[in-house]
């Protein structure tokens, strides 16, 4: 708007073209009186000017409250186009302070770039670190001598310290926690064991197959002396060991017992037989028992034969003729020669004396 000036030189006609330049710069009353906001209740320009003028010192006062959520800001083109600041409708007095420095606003939805920041406890989600990391929480130690639990290490410090680490031929690890497998010229699959190493580590299915192997290859075989032979696989069946007739079994710890039952006679025990018959038997200083009758005694048409002081081919055989009834032979009360017919039977004396004898 232009400044309107009359000088007392001049025409009434410039006078009238002053007047109503005027009356265009500040334009039509109605459109005043159609106004909102700060100028809504005024009826000419004074009192709009006075009411705008009302406000400005707010706005230049901290304490100047916007009545509304919304500040909208042109630009450099007046477009149809504006920035927008808008504020959440809040629940208590909230402050956001503006540094005093130049810079652009960093938005939460936006792709930016800081420089030079400092987060203190932040959480980084799926984070892309382009440059490279620094600082004191960033250890670059080949040896890892902090041995902290908050702060991280160099790439090259791990690389460093693992390597060193493993290179060692007598490492002693404690507490190892393999989760996936392990692997290399120090273990071995072999099903046999063919390696024998000293030094090299089996793996799970090997040993398990050397041992599956070694006890299928240590069954015990045996035959019966009747029924049918049997295979006893060691590792999975169990020999059973039953007693007979007179014969039980036992065991105590890895000590199993076969005893014989009193029952049954042995070679050097002295036992009672009852209801026995022997096949060609040795007897060897048969004796009778005080009382004993030898009605249960019979001698078969063979006789009793002697052997004599000497084991030879020679023997002393006693028969009996075939018996037409019962014959009962009785020996004296003494010590004699027993007289035969063929020692005898020439000899007078000898005939007489069997004579006398009846």
């Amino acid at each position: 708007m232009a400044d309107r000036t009359v000088a007392t030189t001049d025409t009434f006609n410039d006078f009238r073209r002053e007047v109503n330049g005027t009356a265009r710069d500040i334009g039509d009353i109605a459109d005043l009186l159609s106004a909102s906001g700060y100028i809504a209740s005024s009826t000419d320009v004074v009192e709009a000017i006075v009411a705008i003028n009302a406000q400005l010192p707010e706005i230049k006062q901290d304490s100047f409250i916007f009545p509304g959520r919304v500040m909208a800001f042109e630009g450099a083109t007046d477009d149809s186009f504006e920035t927008t600041i808008t504020f959440t409708e809040p629940t208590a007095d909230r402050t956001h302070t503006l540094p005093d420095n130049t810079g652009t606003i960093m938005l939460e939805d936006t792709t930016d770039t800081s420089t030079n920041k400092t987060f203190t406890t932040p959480t980084i989600t799926s984070g892309v670190f382009n440059t490279g990391v620094s600082g004191t929480a960033v250890k670059d130690e080949d040896n890892m001598a902090s041995d902290s639990a908050t702060v991280t290490s160099s790439q090259q410090s791990i690389k460093a310290y693992t390597d060193s680490s493993l290179s060692t031929t007598s490492a002693t690890y404690n507490s190892i926690t393999l989760n996936t497998g392990v692997s290399g010229t120090a273990v071995l699959d072999e099903d046999d064991f063919s390696s024998n190493s000293a030094t090299k580590a089996v793996t799970q299915q090997s040993f398990k197959a050397y041992i599956d192997n070694l006890l299928a290859a240590q069954d015990l075989d045996f035959a019966p002396d009747s029924g049918t032979g049997q295979n006893i696989v060691l590792d999975s069946e169990v020999l059973t060991v039953g007693g007979g007739t007179g014969i039980g079994t036992s065991a105590t710890g890895n000590a199993l017992t076969v005893a014989i039952a009193n029952t049954v006679a042995t070679l050097t025990g002295s036992q009672t037989l009852q209801n026995k018959t022997f096949t060609s038997p040795t007897i060897n200083a048969l004796t009778f028992a005080s009382g004993t009758t030898t009605s249960g005694l019979n001698i078969g048409a063979t006789g009793i034969v002697f052997e004599g002081a000497t084991a030879d081919a020679h023997e002393t055989t006693l028969t009996a003729a075939d018996p037409t009834q019962d014959n009962t032979i009785t020996i004296p009360n003494a010590t004699m020669t027993l007289l035969t017919t063929a020692t005898h039977a020439n000899k007078s004396n000898h005939i007489g004396k069997v004579i006398a004898l009846g």
